[in-house]
């Protein structure tokens, strides 16, 4: 049997191991730059780590560390990698690639016999129709959720009579990828990366224009109204977007903490947003969306969507609500609603709510074709902290 191999998405310690690691330099380099530099990163089958420079340097630093790796394998994997960043007329342009992925932090064992788990530690909540009200803060925890640390220690080898050993973890080989990129305040960014994982550490208020095609994408705060966002089959997280265009195809593990002035297009995703706040516009085909609550001023959300499944909790204040559509089935707990489909396709109003007061929340504008609509009432849920 081949050795069992496991790759995980986001960077973290194993401190029973990190005394056989060995550290090797990749990459290090610095650049002076000034408020008209840019920048473009070329990535592929890579994981980079972005923070902000504490001076107007922008600095590249690339390791690697190994546990139970030969001199040889060392370099095998080493000479797989190519990295160069250079300056001309004030842009920097980094390509950074390898010859087969590497990603934050790698494992193998040799299990001749196989492995087995103490517990299901890749089990998920189910979500359907019955869904619980997640808050904010709780989707913020399942971005920064670290809790697969645990996942080695937890690993049994399984012997020919499928009997379980624990794990020997002096034996087990191993590679994390450090590969920290240090960027000024004032820099304008451009990223294309494919089969890669890229995570900004903090928040990043500067322009971005990024398109990831496969991988894995981490934020915390992105605000610029001039992002340009692409995410092709990849998962994305972020506690905060604030402020430009984003385009999912495919994303099949979408976290939001909370979305405000930003325009959506989405395609064949599912994604959970924990907070809808001002002046938010999706528009899908064909994807899965949870929008657990409403800011007290979130003024007004559009959604245009065919072939879309939507759940969404009643804001907790005033609103507005308008839902149009044609062959589309509204779900309020028990009782279901059908808007057949008509011979010449026209829309008609399914429902309307028209606002009680002078000061609301904002306005919920739904335009939904062939999709299916879960509407819940918070007062008849448990919510999630």
């Amino acid at each position: 049997m081949k050795p069992f191999k496991f790759n995980v998405a986001v960077l973290m310690l194993i401190t029973s191991i990190a005394s056989f690691a060995q550290t090797k330099l990749v990459y290090s380099k610095s650049f002076e730059t000034d408020l008209n530099t840019t920048a473009i990163f070329n990535l592929e089958n890579t994981a980079v780590a972005i923070e902000e420079s504490e001076d107007n340097m922008m600095h590249f630093d690339y390791k690697i560390e190994f546990s139970n790796y030969t001199k040889k394998e060392i370099q095998s994997f080493l000479d797989n990698i190519k990295v160069e960043a250079v300056i001309y007329q004030n842009h920097i342009t980094l390509t950074a690639n390898s010859a087969s992925k590497v990603v934050s932090e790698s494992f193998e064992v040799d299990s001749p016999f196989g492995l087995t788990l103490d517990s299901d530690f890749f089990k998920t909540d189910s979500l359907n129709h019955k869904i619980s009200k997640k808050s904010k803060d709780s989707i913020i925890s399942l971005i920064n959720d670290e809790s697969f640390k645990a996942i080695l220690k937890s690993f049994k080898l399984l012997d020919k009579d499928k009997n379980k050993k624990p794990l020997d973890l002096s034996k087990v080989k191993m590679y994390k990828s450090l590969f920290v990129i240090k960027l000024p305040k004032s820099l304008k960014l451009t990223i294309s990366g494919k089969e890669s994982q890229i995570t900004f550490r903090e928040d990043y208020k500067n322009e971005l224009s990024l398109s990831l095609v496969k991988g894995f994408f981490k934020a915390k705060k992105l605000a610029n109204a001039y992002n340009k966002i692409k995410i092709e089959n990849a998962n994305f997280k972020s506690e905060e977007i604030n402020g430009g265009k984003y385009n999912f195809i495919n994303v099949t593990n979408g976290l939001i903490g909370s979305v405000s002035q930003v325009d959506i297009n989405s395609e064949l995703s599912k994604i959970q947003i924990g907070e809808v706040q001002k002046n938010v516009t999706i528009t899908d085909f064909n994807s899965e969306y949870w929008l657990y609550n409403w800011s007290v001023n979130f003024n007004r959300f559009d959604l245009f969507s065919q072939y879309s499944k939507i759940h969404y909790f009643y804001p907790e204040t005033d609103y507005g609500l308008k839902v149009i559509g044609n062959n589309t089935v509204n779900y309020f707990g028990n009782t279901k609603v059908v808007m057949q489909p008509s011979k010449k396709g026209e829309k008609f109003n399914l429902m309307e709510r028209k606002l009680k007061t002078d000061s609301p929340s904002g306005t919920i504008n739904i335009d939904i074709v062939h999709g299916v609509i879960y509407s819940y009432d918070q007062a008849f849920f448990k919510s999630e902290n």
